[in-house]
């Protein structure tokens, strides 16, 4: 059997044996760190919940941000129609 990558908030909340809420918690507040592949799907790295059941915690907390565009996102040889006057 391998090695899970990743865990669940509701995994998570078995071991320590706390509410999921309250992993959830800790995600939010930065001391659990955890990635949102969603916007409903959370995972935490095993990695990081080993750490974390060893009472280390991250220096700081990462937060990657891109670039975003105003513009909708069009697929290759589709255009945004012309308005019409109403």
């Amino acid at each position: 059997m391998t090695e899970r990558r990743f865990l669940t908030p509701a995994e998570a909340a078995s071991v320590l044996r706390v509410s999921t809420d309250t992993v959830l918690r800790l995600i939010s507040a930065g001391t659990l760190p955890a990635i949102r592949v969603s916007p409903r799907l959370i995972r935490i790295p095993t990695p990081a919940f080993e750490a974390y059941q060893a009472g280390r915690t991250p220096s700081r907390r990462r937060v990657v941000t891109r670039p975003t565009s105003t513009e909708p996102s069009l697929g290759a040889g589709e255009r945004i129609p012309d308005r019409q006057p109403v």
